[in-house]
């Protein structure tokens, strides 16, 4: 957490495009080769340097579906199973696929597609230099519908009996078989940033923004986008919306190949301001990539700031909180922020040293000189 200053120097490899004879759109930025039909769907999505395919062969990613979503009692709260059988595609192309920017940092492509006859959705999808993921950038231009689920689907060509998801301050695993009737209950599960399937050697995230609810059945990954619910409330959710979802592929487990950290990029991108400044400044910085800086927040005192971080990888790890703020005081905290003389801190020239057990969140108030 902190300001640096950038100077345009080499510039890295540019993203590039192409149209081939058939209108197919290819873009590439030397991590990744994607391949886009006129409908906006991913034909390919090549990982370069593993040369391998994220696709399933012969299905098409970010292809939308509407189901019919009627649950038996609450409106607003439920989801039931039978939704699954009304599944009906999005096909129908207003504008279709083209190249908006290419070249330089980043390249997008745009397309349109008609939900309904209600509902209509536009969406740009961009991909940066250098970046492992590609971002699908997504207006919901007018949600006009009743009873109705709206999801965004990517047949991988990944087997695991479990994927893993994202939850306030850690993980979790779930099955994307059905086997058993505890199985079928997991045909929708919650999860918050992200959602990850792996094998040995390979794996798909999928990441977004704001939407919280998934679907991974066998190879299937699949994100829930929006309903239409029409109790308590007969205008829930109707509207225009914004929002982001992503695509990774990585041959490394999930927790080496920083799915987590670039999750967090993605939901807090680098601000970026025009002027100079003296010397690079750093508030805080962590040492170990398993632990994450999760808040940073003003207490009511003006010179008191609650830090809380996490243990994001399931280890037993120790690692040092720097900072470059004039520090008079630390103490360790409890989750409703009341200093605990009990435990220590440590403190070091370097910084203050922590030691985390799987998963474990650790509150700290300092007080600033």
């Amino acid at each position: 957490v902190g300001v640096a200053q950038v100077t345009e120097t080499a510039k890295p490899k540019d993203s590039c495009f192409c149209h081939n004879e058939d209108g197919i759109i290819i873009m590439e930025n030397g991590l990744l080769k994607v391949t886009i039909d006129q409908t906006g769907r991913l034909m390919s999505l090549l990982l370069l340097q593993a040369n391998r395919e994220t696709i399933s062969e012969g299905h098409l990613g970010n292809q939308f579906a509407l189901f019919d979503d009627v649950p038996l009692y609450w409106d607003a709260w439920d989801v039931m199973d039978y939704h699954l059988q009304t599944r009906k595609p999005a096909v129908e192309v207003i504008e279709p696929a083209k190249v908006v920017r290419s070249g330089g940092l980043q390249g997008s492509v745009s397309f349109s597609l008609r939900i309904s006859g209600k509902s209509t959705i536009k969406q740009e999808i961009l991909l940066d230099a250098c970046c492992p993921y590609i971002k699908f950038n997504t207006h919901l231009v007018d949600w006009e519908e009743s009873h109705k689920f709206l999801k965004v689907e990517f047949p991988v060509q990944v087997r695991s009996p479990n994927a893993s998801y994202e939850i306030q301050f850690g993980h979790l695993q779930r099955p994307t078989h059905r086997n058993t009737s505890w199985d079928w209950a997991h045909f929708e599960v919650w999860g918050h940033k992200w959602a990850d399937l792996s094998e040995h050697g390979f794996g798909v995230a999928l990441l977004n923004d704001s939407k919280y609810g998934y679907s991974i059945h066998e190879n299937i990954m699949t994100l829930s986008l929006l309903r239409a619910p029409k109790a308590p409330d007969a205008n829930a959710d109707m509207g225009s919306y914004n929002f982001t979802y992503a695509l990774m592929s990585h041959t490394a487990l999930f927790k080496n190949a920083s799915v987590i950290q670039y999750v967090y990029n993605l939901n807090f991108p680098l601000h970026v301001f025009h002027g100079i400044i003296a010397e690079p400044w750093n508030a805080f910085s962590v040492n170990c990539p398993a632990v994450i800086l999760e808040t940073i927040k003003q207490k009511a005192e003006k010179n008191a700031l609650l830090i809380r971080l996490y243990e994001s990888h399931g280890s037993s790890v120790t690692m040092t909180l720097s900072t470059s703020l004039p520090m008079q005081e630390s103490w360790h905290c409890d989750l409703l922020e009341r200093p605990d003389s009990s435990i220590p801190v440590s403190n070091t020239s370097s910084g203050i040293t922590l030691t985390f057990k799987p998963f474990q969140i650790r509150s700290l108030l300092l007080i600033i000189q």
